[in-house]
């Protein structure tokens, strides 16, 4: 039965995702009656293409039908504001990953396996449900802003006539006096009847930066500058000084800028208007960039930057839960004030802000038009150095505020709604992605290890078409991010693939970040190491050491497994994708080495180090308890996968019988299903150990039907990471 659920869902998949990535985007209406009828329409059919492909008995298909309506109408009920085609893929997605951990969990519990098999298989299993709960997540999230056809929140109407007194804070360190002198001159340009600009210098030690900022801001009118040496607290201490003793009294918004931003003269005038509803806190902005194009790693880089401001905040735009983002955004200064103001034991203050005033009851907004534009990082170093602050922050924001972002949670001063609980807690979990593409790492090499030394491993005996549904699930997985991000943004593929390889790039720094976020108590920065002036390619290698180290590791266990014929095309394929994750580390980087900056960037470029007040993380206990956990991870599955017991193959799928002409047809005809044929022949206790080839004629045709190699002897784990 359990072949025929999953042949079922990988057809229906396949087909709602060939509507979604033509048509998903074009379609702009909803409708149930559209929805459920789609629905129905594309089961059937696929119910029907897989009986006749692999000759499935009905009444098996009929069950992988029942599957895919149940999670199909479920979201057909619950996601109104979608369009059809939007709720028919994520229907389907869910009901393929169901299909895939009942297996996975039959598998685990359902018996055949040894102890140690079993505590080896409950540990990919955890994985497996963190990856299809995280993929669930990001799928979500790309339907929601794309499909999305009604709005679910009344947005407050900006009123033009509020115009308040604005406060513009920069917080600024080592930053470029030309750059920053820049950035001042562009705020002070702003067409505002009521605004002050204050920027505050902490900790730059080299007079030489600082002074000529001084100089620049002496005795011009709405424009304070503070140097301050010694201040704690990083740029929340700094903006925490602002806000504290250099704010005009009579500033009711707050506003803050990068150091290296150029803003619109609209800004204001634009966005203040919102305030006048009392239950605004917050209104943010896309961050933007300029300086990019033509440059390949840079036009990555503004690529993948850009998903999360195309995508991710228009989707929580629609629950009112977006993050105050750091820059191009404005505050309302008494709800700071009543909180506390800037968090400065959080490295991500920002957007732990944001999520105090939500706690509080306010609203925040997000405006979907790009009003001012910084600098990125120039180098690959300082773009992991930022990713892992980021992540390490997400961290902390988790350890902080787990227990109120908890569905349970009734405390009365937590005004949070479910899905503002929800998209908070996602948002911060969906870091942990790259912590669980490193479990399935060490769950590779362990494989690889059990392979190369006993041959099989049993832990998932998945093998013929079984393949193709958790294969489905990966690929549609790299399309649908690709898709989302060429819709929203209207790039070509060439920009798009490279963007979701600098997404990739920074795989093993954001899982190192989860790893410190998650054990220490105290903000830690990633060091990275310093290439100078030397080859190319070495410097790409050095830059990226440790993720060369994974690569090398993943594709020279598959060159093995597959040299000796120790595993079938789908394992050495898997060996391959994840691969294809850390080599693209040190691709971005040698892409960096090409990139051509103008004078004042390569200034800017220089610095950027200085900038990063790095200060290596010290191992703690924590830390090398994390780290004995993951090799523990890899002992066991490896252990395991050596001495599984004796699994029982699952997709032994019985004769189709004769007078069984498919689904749709018995139901016309009003014919009920055959029971399948009683003459199949069970796989041998041997079969689970040594080969998997059955001598069932439904497997025996679609084994051969995914290519030669999955005929081969041996068995296969799967290690899926969508």
């Amino acid at each position: 039965m359990l072949l025929s659920v999953f042949l079922t869902c990988f057809v229906t998949l396949v087909i709602s995702s060939a509507l979604l990535f033509t048509l998903g985007h074009h379609v702009r209406f909803a409708s149930r009656l559209a929805g459920l009828i789609l629905v129905v329409v594309v089961v059937v059919a696929s119910g029907e293409i897989g009986a006749a492909l692999w000759e499935l008995p009905s009444r098996y298909v009929e069950y992988g039908e029942a599957v895919l309506l149940a999670f199909g109408i479920l979201v057909v009920i619950v996601r109104r504001p979608w369009n059809p085609i939007g709720q028919l893929f994520f229907g389907a997605f869910l009901a393929s990953a169901a299909s895939y951990l009942a297996f996975a969990g039959d598998t685990t519990f359902g018996g055949g396996l040894s102890a140690i098999g079993r505590v080896a298989s409950f540990v990919l299993l955890v994985l497996e449900v963190a990856a299809l709960a995280l993929a669930t997540s990001f799928t979500f999230e790309s339907c929601d802003a794309i499909c999305r056809v009604r709005r679910s929140r009344r947005l407050p109407e900006p009123d033009p006539g509020h115009q308040p007194m604005v406060s513009l804070q920069i917080a600024a360190y080592n930053e470029p006096p030309d750059m920053l002198i820049d950035t001042i001159k562009s705020l002070e340009a702003i067409d505002y009847p009521r605004f002050e600009v204050v920027v505050i210098d902490n900790n730059t030690k080299d007079p030489e930066v600082w002074r000529p900022v001084e100089e620049y801001c002496r005795d011009r009118p709405n424009v304070k500058f503070v140097h301050v040496d010694d201040l704690p607290g990083f740029k929340s201490g700094a903006l925490n000084l602002a806000l504290g003793e250099h704010t005009d009294p009579d500033a009711e918004i707050i506003g803050i800028i990068d150091a290296d931003y150029r803003v619109d003269p609209a800004w204001l005038r634009d966005v203040t208007g919102y305030f006048a509803t009392p239950s605004v806190a917050y209104v943010q902005t896309p961050q933007d960039y300029r300086e990019y194009e033509g440059d390949a790693y840079l036009e990555a880089c503004y690529d993948a930057y850009k998903y999360f401001f195309a995508v991710t905040m228009p989707s929580r735009n629609e629950r009112n839960s977006i993050i105050f983002a750091g820059t191009m955004g404005l505050l309302r200064r008494s709800v700071l004030e009543e909180l506390g103001g800037w968090n400065e034991w959080c490295i991500t203050e920002d957007s732990e802000l944001s999520l105090r005033m939500l706690e509080a009851g306010y609203e925040g907004i997000y405006v979907p038009r790009s009003y001012g534009y910084g600098i990125m990082p120039l180098t690959f170093a300082s773009l992991k150095s930022q990713r892992f602050r980021w992540c390490f922050g997400g961290m902390q924001i988790l350890r902080l505020h787990w227990r109120e972002l908890m569905p349970w949670n009734r405390d009365r001063d937590n005004h949070l709604t479910l899905a503002q609980r929800a998209d908070y807690l996602v948002g911060n979990v969906q870091w942990m992605n790259d912590l669980v593409y490193f479990g399935f790492t060490l769950a590779l090499l362990a494989s690889a290890a059990v392979l190369i030394e006993r041959g099989p491993f049993g832990l998932r005996p998945l093998y013929g078409a079984a393949v193709l549904l958790p294969s489905a699930l990966i690929v549609t997985g790299v399309i649908r991010a690709l898709w989302a991000l060429r819709v929203r943004t209207g790039i070509g593929l060439r920009r798009a693939l490279l963007a979701f390889l600098n997404w990739l790039s920074l795989s093993w720094t954001v899982a190192l970040a989860c790893l410190q976020g998650l054990t220490r108590s105290e903000g830690a920065f990633l060091r990275t190491p310093k290439v100078g002036e030397r080859n190319r390619v070495l410097a790409a290698l050095w830059s990226a050491r440790a993720e060369t180290l994974w690569t090398l590791a993943l594709w020279g266990a598959a060159v093995i497994v597959l040299a000796y014929d120790k595993a079938r095309s789908f394992v050495v394929l898997l060996f391959v994708w994840q691969g294809l994750v850390y080599a693209s580390a040190p691709f971005m980087s040698w892409l960096n080495q090409h990139s051509e900056l103008s004078a004042q960037l390569e200034r800017r470029r220089r610095t950027e180090l200085q900038r990063e007040r790095a200060t290596v993380a010290k191992l703690s206990v924590a830390t090398l308890v994390a780290a004995g956990a993951a090799v523990a991870v890899a002992v066991v599955i490896g252990f395991g996968g050596s001495q599984p017991g004796k699994p029982a193959n699952p997709f032994v799928t019985p004769e189709r019988a004769a007078s069984d002409q498919g689904p749709l047809n018995n139901v016309v005809q009003g014919t009920p299903a055959e029971p399948p044929s009683t003459s199949t022949t069970e796989p041998s206790s041997t079969s689970t150990t040594t080969s998997r080839s059955t001598t069932n004629t439904t497997v025996r045709r679609t084994t051969t039907s995914v290519s030669s190699s999955s005929t081969s002897s041996g068995s296969s784990s799967s290690t899926t990471s969508p």
